[in-house]
């Protein structure tokens, strides 16, 4: 499989000016050097990860010159097609900076302005929301809620209409942020009014044509079936969202203008030449599409028009978005000062391509960067093969829940006794993690108990736990109806990890509610005070085969910890240590 997919890597980066589908790119291209070492890294990171279950396609520029564009994994695993740079499908929420950019573009022609209100668009818009600008709607500060349905269900935009406004805003307009893809839904059909015709033919005519786009829209793109990726769940076939639930002409309105917009890589590199002038927007605004203008939750980045920029101490500015129905996956990202850019999308689950975005980064950038260890997968072997190993294999202290995806199986890790054996603590490591969980746990029950000052005296002197407390006990009555916190173990933050810039140890706490499930991370330093909580995925293995029935395990996050595993009958081999599938 690699063979073809290098040569035609190759292809793309040397012959792009051959098809008519690129010529734009070539171009766009000049003779500036660039590190040649650049996107190898990148390329040698991405191919290790693949091992892993990630799949999709990169294209990389650095002073609009290409240097990465490449494919990695499946596109649709059960007919073996790779993943390739042509491979089409949906970004997600990136569509939201081409609904920014069409309306921009209307304005800069008289037809709408960012300050008109929806009662201008709308008849019978309720008094609360009669006060709401195109400008609010862009920036996420109106006050909508997120959304009213699936983006699987069939719905006009009448229906979505009366539906959004019978909604209370979450907060008066203009004064807060809360991420609303209804928002997006109703400038998708503020372009259609303004414009006097249908979304995507307003983008196509007037946006992706002029940058040669013959491969990004809903359904005007004449596409071949067999070049669209199917999405993977779990390891399980999800399929599409090409079509899933859509209407007549093109998506329904739970979806349509802020997600969804079908593309390739190839025609990504191409939109992003619109943000450095090479396209239909003027310098004035692009500008403005560029800037941010209302904080988001994180505190230090701020949503502009479909678009999300801050500054960084390493980078300088930045400007991103990314994208995710919780299967496909995109993150299309520029460093202006540095002129380097990257769009990725991926189509399956368990690797989504927004957390590959900080080692994209120091692959490209520094070069101390530790990659993964490269792994051989054992092509030879059938999916089906791998399924039959499914299911939650236990020792006298803990356990490891296998999963199947495609040839590989993720391993969930329970107890601590587990996370000692495969991250390979020491002595020392051990009891102090188990002095750690042991706190952890007290401070659990006391939350369960709705205490409102669990982590008394555990956090420095010059900071209130109750105040601590309170972040907890507000989270828990938000999610409502606790079912149970369970400690799952604690593991070190190496240099590098996650977490290392917050604090030495972590905790991860599974908060198990009605509806809703979440992973904890709390953090601790060296003193056993406590620092904080971070969102993060639960501690995992990924079990790689590598022929005559033995898989190496390797965690899919630096450092990227690596064990040697055997299955023999109902049982797993780790070590010393087995795991079988009946419980002790």
């Amino acid at each position: 499989m690699s063979v073809p997919k290098i040569l035609l890597s190759l292809v793309l980066c040397f012959g792009l000016g051959v098809s008519k589908n690129v010529t734009y790119l070539a171009r766009a291209q000049n003779t500036e050097a660039v590190p040649i070492g650049m996107g190898k890294s990148i390329d040698n990171y991405l191919s290790r990860i693949e091992a892993l279950g990630f799949s999709g396609a990169i294209v990389v520029s650095k002073k609009d010159k290409i240097i990465l564009s490449k494919g990695y994994g499946y596109a649709d695993r059960e007919n073996r097609i790779i993943f390739t740079p042509q491979t089409v499908q949906s970004n997600g929420s990136n569509t939201k900076q081409f609904t920014g950019a069409a309306i921009l573009l209307l304005q800069s022609r008289h037809q709408l302005s960012v300050n008109d209100s929806l009662p201008l668009y709308f008849d019978n818009v309720p008094k609360d929301k009669q006060q709401i600008t195109l400008h609010q709607l862009l920036t996420h500060s109106s006050g909508l809620v997120s959304g009213v349905g699936p983006d699987d269900e069939a719905i006009t935009f009448e229906t979505f209409f009366k539906r959004i406004m019978k909604e209370p805003l979450k907060f008066e307009s203009g004064t807060a942020y809360n991420y609303s893809n209804a928002g997006y839904s109703i400038l998708g059909k503020v372009i259609e009014k303004a414009a006097g015709v249908n979304y995507e033919t307003f983008l196509n005519e007037n946006l992706l044509a002029p940058m040669e786009m013959e491969n990004t829209g809903y359904v005007i793109p004449k596409w071949v079936e067999e070049n669209m990726a199917i999405g993977y769940r779990k390891g399980q076939k999800w399929g599409k969202v090409f079509k899933k639930g859509w209407i007549r002409d093109g998506p329904n309105w739970h979806l349509r203008a802020n997600g969804g917009l079908h593309t390739t890589t190839e025609d990504m590199l191409r939109w992003s030449r619109m943000l450095a002038g090479q396209g239909v927007l003027d310098e004035k605004d692009i500008e403005i599409w560029t800037t941010g203008y209302v904080p988001e939750s994180n505190g230090y980045s701020k949503y502009g028009y479909g678009l999300v920029t801050y500054d960084d101490p390493k980078w300088g500015k930045v400007v991103t978005h990314s994208g995710s129905n919780g299967i496909f996956t995109s993150e299309f990202f520029w460093l202006p000062e540095k002129d380097f850019f990257f769009y990725i999308h991926g189509n399956s689950s368990i690797v989504p391509v927004y957390t590959l975005q900080d080692n994209i980064l120091k692959a490209a950038f520094e070069g101390s960067f530790k990659f993964p260890r490269k792994i051989g997968s054992d092509l030879s072997i059938m999916p089906v093969t791998v399924r039959k190993k499914e299911g939650r294999y236990y020792n006298e202290t803990g356990s490891i829940e296998l999963m199947a995806d495609d040839i590989r199986l993720i391993g969930k890790l329970y107890g601590q006794s587990t996370f000692d054996l495969l991250l390979e603590h020491s002595t020392e490591q051990k009891a102090e993690f188990e002095n750690l969980n042991s706190t952890t746990r007290e401070v659990m029950k006391r939350l369960e108990l709705g205490d409102e000052n669990a982590f008394e005296n555990l956090v420095p002197n010059n900071v209130d736990s109750r105040d601590f407390t309170g972040l907890f006990l507000d989270r828990i009555q938000r999610m409502g109806d606790l079912q149970s916190l369970t400690v799952i173990g604690t593991f070190e933050n190496t240099y590098g990890s996650k977490f290392y810039e917050y604090g030495p140890y972590t905790t991860f706490v599974y908060a198990k509610f009605k509806h809703w499930n979440q992973y904890w991370n709390l953090v601790w330093n060296e003193d056993g005070k406590y620092k904080g909580n971070y969102s993060g995925p639960w501690p995992e293995f990924t079990f790689i085969p590598v022929g005559n029935g033995k898989f190496i395990g390797m965690r899919g996050v630096y450092p990227w910890n690596t064990i040697n595993a055997q299955f023999h009958r109902e049982c797993l081999f780790i070590k010393q240590a087995s795991f079988c599938l009946r419980e002790y």
